[in-house]
């Protein structure tokens, strides 16, 4: 795996449109799943969560999401994890 020729190809643009949708897991009646799409030269994380909690009468319902935006070396962390999708657009870099 070529990591400063994987990071020029992002830096390029040459991921640009890849995207997925984890599959989700739940976890103490919490539902998680996170998102990912490449707009540019940025990996734009997104983690969804909701759930439900009992306020002493009735469930209540929440949600919450958080958005990460990586570049340069955070974004080549999370492509090393992640190969995949990057590997079907550029194969020759890994």
């Amino acid at each position: 795996m070529d990591k400063d020729a994987i990071l020029e190809a992002l830096e390029a643009g040459e991921f640009d449109g890849i995207s997925h949708e984890y599959q989700s897991y739940t976890h103490g009646g919490v539902e998680t799943w996170v998102t990912m799409e490449v707009s540019g030269s940025t990996i734009i994380v997104e983690k969804h969560s909701e759930g439900k909690f009992f306020d002493g009468r009735e469930n209540e319902r929440w949600d919450k999401c958080t958005t990460e935006h990586l570049t340069g070396p955070d974004a080549l962390r999370f492509i090393e994890k992640r190969l995949y999708y990057f590997a079907q657009r550029r194969p020759d870099l890994f």
